[in-house]
């Protein structure tokens, strides 16, 4: 799962990447405006650690969420708008599954906000406009390329680009009035024509609220507060402490949980944030496990089990025979694989089988 960050200036950008990710990138007053920063982290997932336990298994793998913190403004505009994001930075917004929007909702004298109050509700309406200006200047580009191919094309190539050119030239007018893609009601298949482009307005988004550490207390309000503000179904809302998350990061398991529990925080940043990210991305966890490894495998809900044989490897989907699957929650309870199969709970299913949150999958193949 690739994620990027993005936020305004001085919203805790980079103070939230290093709490998700365990990072150290340095942060301040302009702290990870000028560069681009990259993290990977472990999903904790206890599931897997009773399974990885349920074998006695030598190794673990647990699914890993990849961040790039993305510096500067994202839109090709003039006006102050600022010249976009570089190569990189742009590379990793093309390949990114879903946006991490945090939003400044912390306050702090030593850093004044650059509009002079604290706003989430107004910040958030600027990246989104962000995002859409972005959008704009990808389909303005491809607009002026097409229309030099479509002019020099042959009479019977003329016809995709012309069907193309009509559909980014009614996306451009939906931009033009600040309306994201996600908001345009655009057919299915007219959005997979758009796919390629990776428009930004077409991805999810996560908002983090970035809140001071004495609201902590009223994090759920301010979610709701926030959600009731936003324009559309197509986000979701979470709010943390960026600074506090990333200070804890230093203290051992224990010491943290101890301070969370005393806080009354929960779960650790990373840890709620990955799961509203398969959340917003329609996504569930099935399971590989032996005595050799044991593995945790995100895919889309309901993906078939031939596709989910060809995550683990492409030739476990060519040569698919079937798979044996048991939920873990049943395996765990049977204490044992050969009393799971005696009790006939160890089923075979064929490729067109849903795959389930929580199966566990033992596939059969021909080489």
């Amino acid at each position: 799962m690739n994620l990027a960050i993005v936020g305004l200036a001085l919203s805790g950008k980079t103070t939230a990447f290093n709490a998700l990710t365990r990072g150290h990138a340095p942060v301040g007053t302009f702290g990870g405006e000028a560069e681009i920063h990259l993290g990977s982290t472990k999903i904790p997932d206890e599931r897997l650690d009773k399974l990885s336990a349920f074998y006695e298994t030598k190794s673990v793998v647990y699914a890993d969420i990849n961040y790039t913190d993305i510096p500067g403004a994202l839109a090709y505009r003039g006006g102050g708008r600022g010249e976009g994001p570089g190569p990189q930075a742009q590379a990793a917004l093309d390949r990114c599954d879903a946006l991490v929007h945090v939003v400044r909702a912390f306050r702090n004298a030593a850093v004044p906000h650059p509009e002079g109050s604290v706003d989430a509700a107004r910040d958030i309406d600027a990246m989104n406009l962000e995002l859409v200006f972005a959008d704009l200047g990808i389909v303005e580009r491809r607009l002026e390329r097409l229309d030099t191919v479509v002019r020099s094309a042959r009479p019977g190539d003329r016809e995709a680009g012309e069907r193309e050119m009509v559909l980014l030239k009614r996306v451009k007018e939906g931009l033009e009035k600040e309306k994201p893609l996600h908001a345009q009601g655009l057919p299915a298949d007219e959005l997979r024509q758009l796919a390629n482009y990776n428009l930004l307005t077409t991805k999810p988004v996560l908002v983090v609220l970035n809140i001071d550490e004495e609201d902590i207390p009223r994090a759920q309000e301010l979610e709701e507060q926030c959600r009731s503000k936003l324009s559309t179904s197509h986000a979701i809302v979470v709010a943390l402490c960026g600074r506090l998350e990333m200070e804890l990061n230093d203290l051992s398991a224990e010491e943290a949980a101890e301070f969370r529990a005393d806080l009354g925080i929960g779960d650790a940043a990373l840890a709620r944030v990955a799961r509203l990210c398969f959340e917003l991305l329609g996504l569930s966890t099935f399971y590989t496990g032996s005595e050799v490894e044991c593995r945790a495998w995100p895919i889309e809900k309901d993906t078939s089990a031939a596709k989910a044989a060809g995550e683990i490897h492409s030739d476990l989907e060519r040569g698919f025979i079937r798979a044996e699957v048991i939920h873990l929650s049943e395996l765990l309870a049977c204490g044992s694989q050969a009393e799971a199969k005696r009790r006939g709970l160890l089923r075979g299913e064929g490729k067109s089988y849903p795959v389930k949150d929580g199966d566990v999958l033992h596939i059969l193949f021909n080489v």
